[in-house]
Formats: structure tokens, C-alpha cells, sequence
């Protein structure tokens, strides 16, 4: 009887596509429910609480407060368990969490809900999956692949958003956050059970041509590999140099995403064209992500992380110096662009210095950074315009902050792999 890596070396298909696919498709209903859908619920959370713009802006924030947290538990648990259990049990839980949140009428309950629930289902199906899925099962083409991965932060913008805002007209917040849940729980139950696998050699494919040129000792196959303890991470300059760039330019993106809705409509745009902001920035995002990833395999990848610092400076600096409509849809233009130069990048740094093995654990940490920044962010948005009445004086503040993470890319460039 044939040896079946053999012919499965000889396919033309690989099966990792399809392993992308359905986690980028978890990613991108995650993403879509929570970073690009929070600005659809400031206004409707204040009209029926009474509450301020900034306690309105914080039901994301308070999912990125527990991310924060449980990150790198949820990281180890990808490296450790099957994909096939980690990831329906974590959409299961990501939707009670959320039909819990609709039904509750105590704001102290939701955010209970939020803060523990929902941010473990959220990172147990969302980008940190997808990237840790893409890093296992793609070597020659990895910033390709983490790239493609990538677009599914920013198909929720203009796939998710959309629907959830037509639906929150139609039915109100409540009821379509009900009708979000299920369909969220039963599409991703299903993809994970159908047709994920947990590496290439599960399917005979170690030795597909995608997979020849991979230290297997480090690429999440059979070998086993010694766990990195949290210090080894943590003094690490390939560690702190792309993750402090992907969360500046990430955490401070979600400030903006959820400031333009709010902010276009102040300025006399429609419902629909304020939304339709979101949508842009999560195009331009999408588009970049692939781009950014097949160049990614191609050009010094410290070049990327300059890109997107920079442009995020200038999305920053656009909205501090004009408020026309056009300045609205440029600023999210370029931080989109800026954003998805960041997120593959940063995934194809991490996963090329410590190995895919290792990728779970190391990205949890990333994102414990990105939840930290994209909590001060969008809170200090939220105070700076009630205190202020405006958002200019935190347009330049951002601004300034960008340019200093911009400075500290050009002078301290990521570390390489030294074998």
C-alpha cells in the first residue's frame, strides 16, 4: 500500500488552503462582532442608559481588558489541544456571552460578560488562531498565507458591520446582537468540525513541497518541542519590536473605528455613509494585508513595520487638520493601509524568529500588549471628547504617538533568527 505523502506531495492542491479558509472566516465574524461593530452600539448604549460617550465606548474595551489577560492561556491552549475542540468550544462560549450581554439589563452583568466569556471566545476564534493556523501549516509561502489570514480582521468591516447595522435599525441592539450569536455559533461549529485539521502530517502532507523546507523540530510536527517561559519572551527584542509597532498602530486603529461612525454623523453624515467609514478602512486594510504579505517573503520586513507606523501617523494627522468628509474617508484609507501592513508582518517576524510551535504562546503575548494599548486608547479618545467636546486635541495626541513609535522602528530594528 502507497505511502499518502507521497501522492500528497505530488497535488496541486494543498489542504492548507482550506485550513485558512475556515479560520480566517471564525476570525473575520469575531473581528466583525466586536472591534468594527463597537461604534454601531455608542449611540444606541447611550440613548437607553444615559450614560457618557466615553462609558459608551467601553463594552469593547472591556473584551480587550480580558484578552488582555487571557491571551497567552488562550495561545498555550493552541499549541497544546486540538484545533477541532479549542476552537467550537470558544465560538460556543463567545456567543452565550453574548446573548447573555442582550438579555442583561445591568451594566455592571454585561460587563461581567464581557470581561471573562466573551474574551476568551473571542481570542480562542479569533486572529491569534487564524495566525497560529496559517504559521503551522504554510513555510515557503508564509507571509502569503498570514497575509491572506490577515484580510479576515478587515472582512468584518464591510461583511459583518453592514448586515449588524441594518439589523440593529430594523430590530434594535438587543435582538440583533441575539440573531449575531447563533449564526456565529453554528457557522464556525461547523466549519471547525468539518474541516479543520491540527498540522500538515495529520494529512500525510509534512513532506508537500509548502512543507520540505521546515525544521520540524520547530514547526508544530511530530517532534516534540521544549515550552518558552514567559521571561525568555519578555527580554526579547524580537518580541517587543514588531509587537509594540502592531500594537500601537492596532490599538490606536481601534480608537479611530470607533470614533468615525460617531464622529462622521456630528459632522453631517448619514447613518449609512458613517458606517460606511468602517467599511472603508476595514477595504484598504484588506487589500494591504495581502500585499503587505507577499512582501513580506520578499523584502527586509522591517521596511513594513516603518510603512505602518507612518501611516498611521498620517491617518492621525489628517483628521487633526481637516474635518471635511473627505478627510474622513482619507484618514480611514490610510489607517487601514497602515494596519495591514502591521498585522502580517508582525505575525511573519514572530513565527520566522521562534518557529510555529512556539507561534501560540509568543503571539498571546502580543496581543496581551495590543489589548493594554487598544484599551488606553480608546478609553482616552472617549475622556478627551467629553472633557474637551471634541476630538481635535486627541487627533494630535495620537498623532505624537505615532511618530515616537515611528522613531523607535528606525532606530531599533527587530531581531534576527541566528541559526
Amino acid at each position: 500500500m502507497k505511502n499518502s505523502a507521497v501522492p500528497a506531495s505530488a497535488t496541486p492542491f494543498y489542504y492548507g488552503w482550506v485550513i485558512l479558509a475556515a479560520t480566517a472566516v471564525s476570525e473575520m465574524l469575531a473581528q466583525g462582532a466586536t472591534s468594527y461593530a463597537a461604534g454601531l452600539f455608542v449611540l444606541p448604549l447611550q440613548a437607553e442608559f444615559h450614560i457618557s460617550r466615553a462609558v459608551a465606548n467601553t463594552p469593547v474595551l472591556i473584551v480587550f481588558l480580558g484578552a488582555a489577560f487571557v491571551s497567552p492561556l488562550v495561545g498555550r491552549a493552541l499549541d497544546r489541544f486540538p484545533i477541532r475542540l479549542v476552537l467550537p468550544l470558544g465560538a460556543i462560549l463567545f456567543s452565550l456571552a453574548l446573548v447573555g450581554v442582550a438579555l442583561s439589563q445591568s451594566l455592571l452583568v454585561m460587563a461581567a460578560l464581557l470581561f471573562l466569556p466573551t474574551a476568551i471566545g473571542f481570542m480562542s476564534i479569533g486572529p491569534l488562531t487564524t495566525a497560529a493556523m496559517a504559521s503551522r501549516w504554510f513555510n515557503r509561502r508564509r507571509g502569503l498565507a498570514l497575509g491572506l489570514a490577515a484580510v479576515a480582521t478587515s472582512g468584518g468591516a464591510f461583511t459583518v458591520v453592514p448586515l449588524l447595522s441594518r439589523a440593529i435599525q430594523q430590530y434594535g441592539w438587543r435582538q440583533a446582537l441575539i440573531y449575531e450569536a447563533g449564526i456565529i455559533a453554528l457557522i464556525i461549529v461547523v466549519l471547525a468540525l468539518l474541516f479543520l485539521r491540527d498540522k500538515p502530517s495529520d494529512m500525510g502532507l509534512d513532506t508537500h513541497p509548502e512543507n520540505q523546507a521546515r525544521d520540524t523540530a520547530r514547526a508544530g510536527g511530530d517532534p516534540p518541542v521544549s515550552r518558552l517561559r514567559w521571561q525568555e519572551i519578555l527580554t526579547s527584542r524580537a518580541f517587543w519590536i514588531p509587537s509594540i509597532v502592531l500594537a500601537m498602530v492596532s490599538g490606536t486603529s481601534q480608537a479611530l473605528v470607533i470614533t468615525l461612525a460617531p464622529y462622521g454623523v456630528s459632522l453631517g453624515l448619514a447613518q449609512p455613509s458613517a458606517a460606511g467609514l468602517i467599511s472603508a478602512f476595514g477595504a484598504a486594510a484588506a487589500i494591504t494585508k495581502i500585499l503587505a504579505g507577499v512582501m513580506a517573503d520578499r523584502i527586509p520586513q522591517r521596511f513594513l513595520l516603518i510603512a505602518a507606523a507612518a501611516l498611521m501617523t498620517l491617518a492621525w494627522l489628517t483628521l487633526s487638520f481637516s474635518s471635511d468628509h473627505a478627510a474622513l474617508y482619507a484618514s480611514a484609507c490610510l489607517a487601514g493601509v497602515g494596519l495591514g501592513c502591521a498585522l502580517p508582518t508582525t505575525a511573519a517576524l514572530i513565527a520566522g524568529y521562534y518557529g510555529p510551535a512556539r507561534f501560540g504562546a509568543v503571539m498571546g503575548w502580543t496581543y496581551s500588549l495590543l489589548g493594554v494599548i487598544t484599551i488606553a486608547s480608546s478609553i482616552s479618545i472617549g475622556i478627551m471628547f467629553d472633557r474637551l467636546g471634541g476630538y481635535h486635541g486627541a487627533f494630535l495626541v495620537f498623532s505624537a504617538l505615532l511618530a515616537c513609535v515611528l522613531a523607535a522602528t528606525l532606530l531599533f530594528p527587530p531581531a534576527r533568527k541566528v541559526a
